[in-house]
């Protein structure tokens, strides 16, 4: 769609144009009802907003271009920022998959250990009447855990997981589990960049397109996941609404870096708060997009390290078994 309206393209033939190209059923029908409320009169952002599960911030924004003739401008701006968070996405799941299938090779193997390995053991430390080593103990009763009740654990787990993901799909939860997340100290971190960026870009938007200072900083305030972020960007539009300068009422809300409110206070005496809003908010997601990067560096080899350390903990263990059935027959 952007790139259809960046070549000069209305609105009504960008649509058509990608719900041809559409492969997905569902999509293409989302897209051809917008289509629909368009050609019947309805404006852009409304057709939109008829649709489930658009973000509010983006129909603003869409009414925003609409209404200053921008709506190119905006659309190229909403894809960019939609293909930098599936871009983050996939980084996150491609360092996660090479530590996920070293875990499910360690419970492979504890399994193995448990079921096979173990049984056979336990009847030489019963024959000698010698205790086993507590290894072999906790092996065994993961393997009675495991033989009495695996269906079961197994159907509760899928269970679990199918719920989880259903619970996903609820906004509520979504918002209490990036509540959670904000409190960890490398997620939490993260999450205040993107908060930030997303706001920043937002807000470059809107006041671009025309958008009351007051009114664009609801809307801004929208896009952050987190409710206690939302409340701090909310308590810094209170504080404007007083009188008080954007970049004070940022900084009072304790939720942006000196450097960005510098830019922010430049944009005000110079009277040109979007264009430095705009920078401001491509300086942190530049910032943001390090912080990933750096994150995503140290997590692989970190839980490759732990996985090791726990595979030869085990090794020592089962080792240390071995040489005390050699201790038992020696006796």
């Amino acid at each position: 769609l952007s790139i259809i309206l960046g070549s000069g393209f209305n609105i009504d033939v960008a649509l058509k144009a990608v719900a041809d190209a559409e492969t997905g059923k569902a999509q293409k029908a989302r897209i051809q009802a917008i289509h629909s409320l368009i050609t019947e009169g309805k404006s852009v952002a409304d057709a939109f907003a008829a649709q489930p599960d658009i973000p509010g911030d983006v129909v603003a924004l869409i009414a925003s271009g609409e209404s200053s003739g921008r709506l190119d401008i905006v659309v190229a701006e909403l894809a960019r920022s939609y293909a930098l968070g599936a871009q983050r996405r996939s980084e996150i799941t491609e360092a996660l998959l090479y530590p996920v299938f070293l875990v499910l090779v360690m419970l492979c193997a504890l399994l193995i250990l448990a079921v096979y390995l173990v049984p056979a053991l336990e009847p030489i430390f019963d024959n000698a009447g010698a205790p086993p080593p507590w290894i072999v103990r906790a092996l065994g009763a993961f393997g009675e855990v495991v033989a009495g009740y695996g269906f079961v654990m197994l159907a509760a787990l899928s269970a679990g997981a199918l719920l989880f993901l259903a619970m996903l799909r609820q906004p509520a939860a979504r918002a209490r589990l990036a509540d959670l997340a904000a409190r960890l100290p490398v997620a939490g971190a993260i999450m205040r960049g993107a908060t930030r960026a997303r706001y920043l870009n937002t807000m470059a938007l809107l006041l671009g397109n025309g958008v009351p200072m007051l009114d664009a900083m609801n809307l801004a305030a929208s896009t952050a996941a987190c409710e206690s972020h939302r409340a701090r960007l909310l308590q810094a539009r209170q504080r404007v609404s007083s009188g008080e300068a954007l970049w004070q009422a940022l900084k009072a809300s304790d939720a942006f870096p000196e450097a960005t409110l510098s830019l922010v206070r430049l944009g005000e005496e110079s009277n040109n708060l979007g264009a430095m809003t705009a920078r401001a908010g491509a300086l942190t997601q530049a910032q943001m997009r390090r912080s990933v990067s750096r994150a995503l560096t140290f997590l692989t080899p970190a839980i490759t390290i732990a996985l090791g350390a726990l595979v030869g903990s085990l090794v020592i263990s089962v080792m240390t078994t071995l040489l005390s059935i050699n201790e038992i027959v020696i006796r």
